[in-house]
C-alpha cells in the first residue's frame, strides 16, 4: 500500500505538466506508428480547451503539431503498476531537455480509470531515426554518424535518469 500511495503523490506533483484532453485533436486517425509500449499519432495541440478549435486558432494562432504516444493499457494490467511506470517515464523525460537528440517533452494526459495515458512531444515530420534511415538512401558514413549520435544520446539519457 505504501508504494501505491508514494506513486500517487509523485503523480499528483506532476499536475503542472498535465494537458487538458480537450486541447488535443488527433489529425489522422488512419496514420499511426507503433512500438512495444505504445502507438504514436499526430495531433494538434490547441491553446485553449474552452473554445472551439476554429475560434482558438483565430484568437491564439495556429495549434502546435504534436506527437501523441498513447501507452498500451489493457483491462488485465495492474493499474497501480501502470501508474508507477508512467509516472517514472514522465519524471525522467521531463528532466531530459538538455540534449538536442532527445525529443522535447511537452506534457502528458492521463486518465487511468479510462485506461488512457499519453505522452506529448513536438511532431517530427521525418519520424524517428529508423524511419529516417529507411526513407533516405544514406551512405555508410552517414549511417555510422547517426548510429554514433544515437548511442551517445542513449548514454546521456541513461546517465541522466540513473544518477
Amino acid at each position: 500500500m505504501f508504494r501505491s500511495t508514494y506513486w500517487d503523490e509523485e503523480f499528483n506533483k506532476l499536475a503542472g505538466l498535465k494537458i487538458d484532453r480537450r486541447r488535443l485533436v488527433i489529425v489522422d486517425h488512419d496514420y499511426q506508428s507503433s512500438g512495444g509500449y505504445g502507438i504514436v499519432r499526430q495531433a494538434e495541440l490547441h491553446h485553449s480547451a474552452y473554445l472551439p478549435a476554429w475560434l482558438s486558432s483565430r484568437q491564439y494562432g495556429p495549434p502546435q503539431s504534436v506527437a501523441v504516444k498513447q501507452i498500451k493499457i489493457s483491462a488485465v494490467d495492474n493499474m497501480p503498476d501502470v501508474k508507477r511506470a508512467f509516472t517514472e517515464e514522465v519524471l525522467v523525460w521531463s528532466r531530459l531537455e538538455a540534449h538536442p537528440g532527445i525529443a522535447k517533452f511537452l506534457g502528458f494526459y492521463a486518465d487511468f480509470k479510462r485506461g488512457e495515458a499519453w505522452l506529448l512531444s513536438p511532431w517530427e515530420p521525418n519520424g524517428n531515426v529508423g524511419d529516417f534511415v529507411h526513407a533516405h538512401k544514406l551512405e555508410v558514413p552517414e549511417k555510422l554518424s547517426l548510429l554514433f549520435s544515437t548511442s551517445w544520446t542513449h548514454r546521456f539519457a541513461m546517465e541522466t535518469s540513473n544518477p
